[in-house]
């Protein structure tokens, strides 16, 4: 029993020494005064799935929860939405990429001590990046930018608020602060 708990002790640490935390890239130009603009539109081409073959990463509902959060945190920033002259266009972007990890089985391969290489089997895994931005309507240039690696294969029960959060994070990096919605 003793050995049991010191095994399910040793797997949690290295659950957690393992467990990455999320940081946000970003970039914005520093020449831009993001206070003039008071009006924006969402790109409705980014309502479109793109990875129609990764149902579970990328999909309607994910994409809606996406322009939905995005919205939200414009007009904490005292943006309004204007289809007919808006002044920025926001957007995101969904990325996936396919990677593979080979596990390998070290033993001693001789009285020297070198080791041997066993491949013991590889296995493919998707890594997301959520990548929001704000360009200027007039001038089509990027303004600003920000990115997360993130995981959207989460059940619908938690998406909203998981999507709610990562969007929230990406736009802590936004130059222009937030204002208190009543």
């Amino acid at each position: 029993m003793k050995l049991f708990k010191f095994y399910l002790g040793a797997l949690l640490l290295l659950n957690l020494s393992c467990a990455s935390t999320q940081e946000v890239m970003f970039d914005y130009n520093l020449d831009v005064d993001f206070n003039q603009y008071s009006t924006f539109v969402l790109c409705i081409d980014d309502l479109f799935v793109e990875y129609t073959s990764q149902p579970n990463y990328d999909n309607k509902t994910i994409r809606n929860y996406l322009a939905d959060a995005v919205e939200y945190e414009m007009k904490k920033r005292e943006h309004r939405t204007n289809v007919l002259n808006p002044e920025l266009q926001v957007g995101f972007t969904i990325t996936l990429t396919e990677n593979t990890v080979s596990f390998v089985d070290c033993e001693e391969g001789n009285a020297l001590g070198y080791w041997k290489e066993c491949k013991i089997e590889e296995r493919n895994y998707l890594e997301e990046t959520l990548i929001t931005y704000v360009s200027d309507y007039k001038t089509n240039e990027i303004i600003w930018q920000a990115s997360i690696e993130c995981s959207l294969n989460k059940p619908k029960k938690a998406l909203k608020e998981h999507i709610d959060e990562l969007v929230k994070q990406l736009f802590k990096t936004y130059p222009k602060s937030e204002k208190r919605i009543f």
